[in-house]
């Protein structure tokens, strides 16, 4: 082993010279894998050795030279260069993901912006006011509840209509493979963010590209909207990165107005939407961590990186405010069989937008599991509390005690004292913002939802005192996905996935149903559950899978619902998606989108599973992605539109 790692090290010089043996990768339609969190795993498991710390001298380059560098180019290295003799026992799609996760990039080098398109809009189209009218410009139409309701005037057809939902277009992101930015749409334009790098403007009715900007990494949160202050008739586009990078750019012409990195660490990142204050004056941005990924390697110092909140002036961009969500440093604790050094405590990010109390001035979010198995004070797997103008914690409630990630813990002599019957937890992080739910007597509620799909009451009049707390489910449930429930202020829609007695990477523990359940949340009782048979459509889209078709063709819903009057939206990881009756749960519409599509723009497009956010629902439109490759689940890369028009064809 010592010489083999010798040689890896030794081979590293000649990273240099790879701009030499750059070659053209041509593919049909490649899905990037920018986001793939693989990525990371297989980094650190064939790369980190040299690369993560490099021995002075030794001319290897370090994650952050490697981040610099071209997705192409690190390919290259990886197939045909000089690093090709030590990855010949990598597969194709590892060296792929490899490179994509490091650059942030697609390996096909070809022009993802507006420009390369065939529909561009006509030029000199004026935004008028996106925030009058018919409107959804962040993860929820109304950030002070996220509710994710759409009301029947703004959505413009009820459960009447949704039978006559047809396609009206198909946009492809190119070198696309996750749509986990949800579209926001106002004045007639729709913005939408993609983990190729890149941001584009559209027309909403027609899907015409008005302009495109690129982001220094994939984008995956969702993006918001708000006025400029001082600017009549001017309105800021704000989102973040993968690298927890936040920009504002002027959301007619795409111009960069300035960026803020608000992570310091190298595994920094915002995933969730940014959210303005009522004011419009302060931007309030979660921050995560992908850090958990790296951990599942021995040769990773595992961990030092937490979750936390930032309030960004949106006329600078300067912090007004930050606060981590584990205020306990991490420290070292013991070395692994490897020798290498292990800290904590460590995690609790936060993954999904916060939701704003305009009530009490207080900002709520909801944090992930821990990373390494010792005390964190409670934060992770938790609710907090901040105070929105001085970030002071108000109070936190932690919902799942001593959920860690227990990777680290690999039997050596010194772990013990931390890591005695640790077992791996359920990673049963909050995923979904937390819902501000007011009864017919004006008391308020605060509606959590964990991956698992435990759902949790909480008083935010009392510090955050838990009313109530279950699984509306009778069946074990999946710890998978799930971005979360809508309440229309009558009932909470809960989307379902079951478990499988074996963890599969492809469906992260989920098998062939899902569903969707209606309940009370005051009290917890449901009003109905309507269960979908396991598909069997998809089995043909996927050849080469060697195990059961059931495992990798489910219908179990991992994406956020939305909510009309009426209806009840929510997609599966089969590529369905699907509208349901609030009333009882009948299937009112479906839709199989993994498929191929003649796109508007001109960019080769393919459906594929359908998680991350659900759809945006304005003015007699939906509009939802396909495609969504975490863990295995199937990649896509289109933006679909629909309309309710029952004389326009679907395809």
């Amino acid at each position: 082993m010592k010489t083999l790692l010798t040689v890896r090290c030794q081979l590293n010089n000649y990273w240099k010279g790879l701009a030499l043996l750059v070659f053209s990768v041509v593919s049909s339609l490649s899905f990037a894998q920018t986001s793939d969190y693989r990525g990371m795993m297989d980094f650190q498991a064939h790369c980190a050795s040299c690369h993560e710390s490099p021995v002075p001298g030794s001319r290897a380059l370090g994650r952050s030279d490697l981040k610099a560098m071209p997705a192409a180019k690190i390919y290259d290295a990886l197939t045909v260069g000089k690093m090709s003799v030590i990855a010949q026992g990598l597969s194709d799609d590892v060296k792929r993901r490899i490179a994509e996760w490091l650059s942030g990039r697609p390996i096909e080098e070809s022009d993802r912006s507006a420009a390369a398109m065939t529909n561009a809009c006509p030029s000199g189209v004026k935004l008028g006011n996106p925030l009058t009218g018919s409107n959804w410009l962040g993860w929820s139409p109304d950030p002070t509840t996220s509710a994710r309701f759409q009301s029947a005037d703004a959505a413009g057809f009820d459960a009447a209509d949704v039978a006559n939902l047809k396609l009206k277009w198909a946009f492809a992101l190119p070198g696309a493979a996750t749509l986990r930015s949800q579209p926001i749409v106002g004045a007639g334009w729709l913005w939408v963010g993609s983990d190729n790098g890149m941001v584009y403007a559209l027309d909403a009715s027609t899907g015409c590209v008005h302009w495109s900007f690129e982001s220094k990494r994939p984008v995956i949160s969702s993006l918001t909207l708000g006025p400029r202050p001082n600017a009549p008739d001017r309105y800021n586009l704000y989102f973040g990165d993968f690298a927890s990078n936040v920009y504002a750019l002027d959301a007619q012409t795409g111009k960069l107005l300035w960026s803020t990195e608000v992570g310091e660490h190298h595994a920094a990142a915002v995933s969730g939407s940014v959210v303005l204050d009522p004011s419009g004056e302060r931007l309030v941005v979660p921050i995560g961590s992908w850090e958990e990924v790296a951990s599942t390697h021995p040769s990773y110092e595992c961990c030092t990186s937490t979750g936390g909140v930032a309030v960004l002036d949106v006329n600078t961009g300067q912090t007004i405010w930050k606060v981590p969500t584990l205020a306990m440093e991490a420290k070292p604790l013991w070395k692994n069989k490897l020798g290498v050094q292990q800290y904590g405590p460590s995690g609790a990010a936060v993954w999904s937008a916060p939701t704003i109390d305009a009530k009490r001035n207080a900002v709520y979010v909801g944090t992930a599991n821990a990373y390494v198995p010792v005390p964190d004070g409670g934060a992770s797997d938790a609710i907090f509390s901040f105070d929105l103008g001085s970030g002071e914690l108000l109070w936190s409630t932690q919902l799942l005690a001593e959920d860690a990630n227990a990777f680290s813990c690999d039997g050596s002599e010194s772990s013990q004292q931390y890591c005695s019957g640790a077992q791996q937890g359920p990673n049963d992080d909050v995923s979904a913002p937390p819902i501000i739910y007011t009864l017919a007597n004006g008391k308020q509620l605060l509606l959590a939802s964990q991956e698992s799909r435990r759902l949790t009451v909480l008083d935010p009049d009392k510090k955050g005192a838990i009313i109530w707390q279950d699984i509306p489910s009778d069946r074990a449930t999946g710890v998978s996905g799930n971005l979360g429930p809508a309440s229309d202020g009558q009932l909470l829609y809960v989307p379902l996935a079951f478990a499988t007695d074996q963890q599969f990477e492809s469906t992260e523990g989920i098998e062939g149903e899902g569903g969707l359940v209606a309940l009370k949340p005051e009290t917890g009782e449901t009003v109905w559950t309507t269960i979908i048979p396991p598909p069997a459509k998809c089995a043909k889209d996927q050849p080469k899978l060697k195990v059961s078709a059931n495992k990798y063709c489910t219908s179990a819903n991992q994406g956020a619902v939305t909510v009309i009057p009426g209806v009840a939206f929510t997609g599966s990881v089969d590529g369905t998606m699907r509208a349901f009756s609030t009333a009882d749960g009948q299937v009112l519409w479906d839709y199989y989108s993994k498929r191929d599509y003649q796109t508007i723009n001109g960019i080769e497009g393919r459906g594929g599973s359908v998680g991350g956010p659900g759809p945006t629902v304005v003015d007699g439109m939906v509009y939802w992605g396909s495609g969504y490759a975490i863990l295995g689940t199937t990649s896509g890369n289109v933006l679909l539109a629909f309309a309710v028009d029952p004389d326009e064809s679907s395809e």
